[in-house]
């Protein structure tokens, strides 16, 4: 029987080449380097202290003049468009309180009571609003039997509106109450003012039905 051959023992390792081997043991474990004091901060928590500290806020910026513009309190289309808006409400407070009904349609029922008569595309022309909106307000009139409507016998895709006695009284008993607002507003000008403004008015109406 063949005797196995002997491994050959392991060669000890000298205190010059233990000494000569890299110091490859991590920072904190070496003792020849000092531990930190404290952990180092981890990045969550850097950004939860972020979100934790609110950023200053900005006031809103005020701006006296708006370029070519100017100051607002000084644009003509801006003061029209408050002063109209404001009479609008005052009036429409007092149609829907005494007369149960609204701005639109007031604005249909004097169109009508005025000039008469006339077609739907008209209307919209003359009380200066939308299509959807004359529909709707047309169609509550025709509920409350101030407006008739009809079509045109000699184009049946043409639809004619025309006030009801019911509507024609109604109109008598508001123009006393829409007078006295208007002459509420008028107060404020002089009767030579009041003369300049009624033509300065109707020059921007002419003027207005360009602007489209």
């Amino acid at each position: 029987m063949t005797p196995r051959p002997r491994r050959a023992a392991p060669r000890s390792v000298t205190r010059g080449a233990a000494s000569a081997a890299p110091d490859i043991a991590p920072p904190a474990l070496r003792k020849d380097r000092p531990a930190p004091d404290r952990a180092p901060i981890e990045r969550t928590e850097i950004a939860r202290s972020a979100a934790a500290t609110p950023a200053p806020r900005r006031g809103p910026a005020r701006r006296s003049r708006l370029g070519p513009v100017g100051k607002l309190e000084d644009f003509i289309p801006f003061k029209l468009a408050v002063v109209a808006n404001r009479i609008s409400q005052s009036i429409g407070h007092l149609f829907e309180t005494r007369f149960n009904i609204q701005m639109p349609e007031w604005r249909i029922l004097m169109a009508l009571y005025a000039y008469g008569g006339m077609p739907f595309y008209e209307l919209v022309a003359r009380t200066s609003m939308d299509k959807a909106r004359v529909s709707r307000a047309q169609r509550r009139l025709v509920d409350l039997r101030m407006i008739e409507t009809r079509i045109d016998a000699n184009d049946r895709r043409k639809l004619l509106l025309s006030i009801s006695e019911i509507g024609a009284r109604m109109c008598a008993e508001m123009l006393p109450a829409v007078a006295a607002r208007e002459a509420w507003f008028l107060e404020a000008l002089s009767d030579d003012e009041h003369h300049q403004f009624d033509i300065i008015l109707d020059k921007l109406m002419v003027r207005s039905l360009g602007s489209e």
